[in-house]
Order: C-alpha cells, then structure tokens, then sequence
C-alpha cells in the first residue's frame, strides 16, 4: 500500500531514550490534534478486541544530531 503522505518526526540523536520517546509522543499528539483527517476509524481486530483510533498515514521517526536538526 502506497500513502500520498507520511507524518515524519525528527528528534535529537543524543537524548536519552525516554526523552526521544517523550518528543515522539508529544509531537505525534500535535500532529493527531492539529489534522483531524489523519486519523482513521475505532480498530477491532479478529477476536473483537476493540483500540482506538489511529493514524491513517505511516509515522517515521528519525533521529539526527543538533546540528544537523538545525
């Protein structure tokens, strides 16, 4: 399956892993609260069990130094 768009975050290489995972997170958030139309429909998988509603598009997560952030 191809997807016209993506939703792309970008952190900083050198913090620490639950402070990368944090920014994902929170950015992630933004994006979902800022474009109602990247999120799909309420998911219930084979065995009924039921999860909420997630991004339509891929979400990639890439990690660069400061500098090159910048």
């Amino acid at each position: 399956m191809r997807f016209e768009t993506k939703v792309a975050i970008a952190v900083r290489a050198d913090l620490p892993v639950w402070q990368k995972l944090n920014v994902t997170a929170f950015l992630a958030s933004a994006v979902a609260g800022s474009v109602r139309a990247l999120i799909g429909q309420a998911y219930e998988d084979g065995s009924g069990v039921r999860s909420l509603a997630m991004f339509r598009q891929p979400v990639l997560v890439f990690a660069a130094s400061a500098a090159d952030l910048t």
